[in-house]
């Protein structure tokens, strides 16, 4: 529609300058069929008819060029196949209106002349008649070929240009002459205005001063303003944006200047009354006689806006092509390439467009094995390939470009280099095989080994315990080690911690029986500066030390309600606040720990929380007394004994010796083995009898506390026997205060009170 517009408002122009220019009526009609049937004209054909002038013809043809090859009205308004109602031509003189045939091929009203206009080509017809106040009427027949539909818009304008034509002959008629300056336009502001007002552009008429004469309604909507405002009151240049100013200028007063070289028609930028911006294409012309120009308007706004954002599209793209670092290219159905980018230019050497895709990229005669024929189906294509030429693997996108009927025409690709990948991958495939292999031969060799890190014995319950640490070390869930004193969990916490992937972080072991309720809170969190009396510095707590590492909480029973609570918040991800401090602090942490007790019966007394012991008890590890693995009696005797000679040459192991250690219950389990060999290395002796034969009768501990002198109260001797009684058990379990706790029946904390009170140490 904007295309036939422009048309349109191209003839308007140049039919405005032949009503000015034309001083007879045969120049008038000669020149406007010229106009009508010119190239760049929609119609292909147009004549001019009047009454007859002869015997034997229905009309005279006025004008028209090239009549008997073009125009198909002759056959029937002349000789023997004369028709006074056989053409659209003959139909408006006879019926004076307006005769339109929108598909000749359809309309069998005009047989002949149907056939004559098939013959040459064209598809739709209109006459209009020219009806001048004085004197016989004619008839404008246009043709247009092509399957052309005349629309209304286009109707009504062709009316308007025919009335137009019939003012202009009267004018003739009347012998007024040449229509050239304005005043003989003013004359005719009846014929003009309508002509102005059914162009679908905006139309304006400037003088020598740039100041506009005449503007219509379309004009008037494009800036803003009304007629009355703008007709001899403002000047095209108010209208023109400050960067086209200039040049608007320049062509203005060129144009009026003998042999100027200036544009009639160009594009520009005007401003409305709200200083919108719009884009425009003109067409202007000047009026014949006069300094005055005529000027219309298109506006072309959005197509300049779409223009501008393909412009800038093309741009990115143009950037994306140039840095892209992989190939991309299309090819034709014959697999001919069409476009190639700069990457693949210049690793091939040359443009090679037009040359065969495989053979230029690939160096293979035929085409590629794993270019499918699915994308050339519609397809698009993913896929992982390694090419010939020099044993790199690529990874390829190919999709298909299709044409207005959905046919595939072109395929593009987009590749890129993945060579470094897939041998990433393939030596992680490698390794992870390796691995696997590794980890079937240390599982089924694991049960032949004596020594798991620094954990001795190879027996059936050893075995179960080494398969449970591996199973830890490769999560990351916490951990809870059972075990009696002196089993060695710590030794097993150390060894999950060195086989996970925080081994690279601290491990932190924490006695937690040996700390007091009142400093737990600051131990485990640390304190600010200031935040208690003492606090000279800011501290770190044990979970800022073993943030990203484990922690290791021995004797977790020995933990009140009150810090399970906090510690619990901490592990759970709420975090913690330093003592004194105000920041949250959220610590990534593992915990393994362990203790001598029954965590189980410590809930159900109400002495550890529920949801704590849950938190902390994910994957129990249970080790073994030593009285319940003696199989590994020899080689732990052979482990210490190798330990603490330190070169020195060490008594052998006696059978007797051996089995005495083998009957012996080994309350103290590895600990106590420990330092009974690290005795025998030093005083080269073994006490191991003496440890059997331990009195356990309480009656000789009574007589070995005599009764109170004269003079000594109950309470004093009280607590000298309380003070003997203490230390019998610390001997009896060779000092594991533990151990001791538990034989006398009291707390751990309760024995290190007595401890520090009788100053036994």
């Amino acid at each position: 529609m904007d295309d036939r517009r422009a048309q349109n408002h191209r003839a308007y122009i140049s039919f405005l300058n032949i009503l000015i220019h034309s001083q007879t009526e045969d120049e008038l009609v000669y020149k406007l069929c010229l106009l009508l049937s010119s190239k760049e004209s929609v119609y292909d054909y147009a004549w001019v008819g009047g009454p007859p002038t002869a015997d034997g013809e229905l009309m005279s043809v006025r004008a028209g060029d090239g009549l008997e090859a073009s125009c198909p009205d002759l056959s029937v308004i002349r000789g023997d196949g004369a028709d006074e109602r056989g053409c659209p031509a003959s139909i408006a003189m006879a019926d004076r209106r307006t005769c339109l045939v929108q598909n000749i091929a359809t309309d069998y009203n005009f047989s002949l002349w149907r056939e004559e206009a098939l013959k040459r080509g064209y598809s739709a017809a209109v006459s209009l008649l020219i009806s001048p106040e004085i004197g016989v009427p004619w008839v404008i027949t246009l043709y247009a070929s092509g399957g052309y539909l005349f629309d209304a818009e286009e109707l009504n304008l062709l009316g308007v240009l025919a009335r137009g034509v019939g003012e202009a002959v009267h004018k003739l008629r009347l012998g007024d002459g040449r229509l050239r300056s304005m005043e003989a336009l003013t004359k005719s502001e009846k014929m003009y205005r309508a002509v102005f007002e059914n162009t679908g552009t905006g139309t304006i008429i400037i003088d020598h001063e740039m100041t506009i004469l005449f503007s219509n309604e379309r004009f008037e909507a494009m800036v803003g303003y009304t007629r009355e405002e703008i007709d001899n009151r403002m000047k095209w240049s108010q209208f023109v944006a400050p960067e086209d100013l200039d040049r608007m200028q320049r062509y203005h007063y060129g144009r009026r200047k003998p042999g100027a070289d200036i544009p009639i028609e160009y594009e520009c930028r005007i401003h409305d009354k709200a200083k919108n911006l719009t884009y425009i294409y003109m067409k202007v012309g000047m009026i014949p006689g006069t300094m005055n120009s005529i000027a219309s308007f298109m506006d072309i706004t959005e197509r300049k806006l779409a223009e501008n954002s393909l412009r800038q599209s093309e741009a990115k793209l143009s950037a994306i092509l140039t840095t892209f670092e992989g190939f991309i290219y299309i090819i034709t159905t014959d697999r001919r390439l069409e476009f190639i980018n700069r990457t693949l230019e210049e690793r091939i050497g040359r443009n090679a467009v037009g040359e065969l895709c495989h053979k230029v990229i690939y160096g293979l005669d035929t085409p590629c094995p794993w270019c499918t024929e699915k994308v050339f189906t519609g397809e698009t294509v993913r896929q992982e390939v390694k090419s010939p030429k020099e044993d790199r693997w690529y990874f390829a996108v190919r999709t298909p470009i299709f044409d207005t009927d959905r046919r595939v025409i072109k395929v593009q690709s987009i590749v890129m280099d993945i060579t470094d990948r897939k041998l990433t991958e393939e030596a992680i495939a490698a390794s992870a095989k390796h691995l696997r292999k590794e980890n079937l031969r240390l599982r089924s060799t694991i049960r032949e080994r004596y020594k798991f890190g620094d954990i001795v014995g190879k027996s059936e319950v050893m075995q179960e315990v080494y398969e449970l640490i591996l199973n830890a070390a490769a999560t990351n869930v916490h951990v809870m080690v059972y075990g009696e004193s002196g089993t060695g969990k710590e030794l097993v916490a150390r060894a999950i911690h060195r086989m996970s992937d925080r081994s690279s972080k601290p491990f932190v072991p924490v006695n937690c029986g040996a700390i007091s309720e009142s400093i737990i809170e600051s131990e485990f969190f640390g304190y600010k500066k200031g935040a208690f009396t003492g606090a000279s510095a800011d501290k770190k707590g044990f979970l800022d030390i073993a943030d990203e590492g484990t922690l290791f909480l021995d004797e977790i029973g020995e933990i009140g309600l009150n810090m399970q609570v906090k510690l619990l918040r901490a592990i759970e991800g709420s975090g913690y606040t330093p003592v004194g401090g105000t920041l949250v602090r959220k610590p990534n942490i593992r915990i393994v720990a362990a203790t001598n007790r029954n965590l189980k019966e410590l809930v159900h007394k109400g002495l550890m929380r529920e949801d704590f012991y849950y938190r902390v008890h994910i994957i129990p590890i249970k080790l073994p007394p030593l009285r319940k693995r003696k199989d590994d009696l020899p080689l732990l005797i052979d482990h210490f004994l190798s330990m603490y000679a330190d070169g020195r040459e060490v008594a052998p192991i006696t059978g007797r010796i051996l089995a005495a250690f083998t009957r012996y219950h080994w309350p103290g389990n590895i600990r106590e083995l420990q330092n009974v060999l690290k005795r025998y290395v030093t005083l080269r002796k073994v006490d191991f009898m003496e440890l059997m034969e331990v009195d356990t009768k309480a009656g000789e501990a009574e007589e070995e506390v005599a009764l109170p002198d004269a003079g000594i109260g109950l309470t004093a001797a009280v607590e000298a026997f309380e003070r003997k009684v203490i230390e019998n058990a610390l001997e009896k379990t060779r000092w594991q205060k533990g151990r001791a706790a538990e034989i006398l029946g009291i707390h751990r904390k309760t024995l290190f009170t007595k401890m520090r009170k009788y100053e036994l140490k």
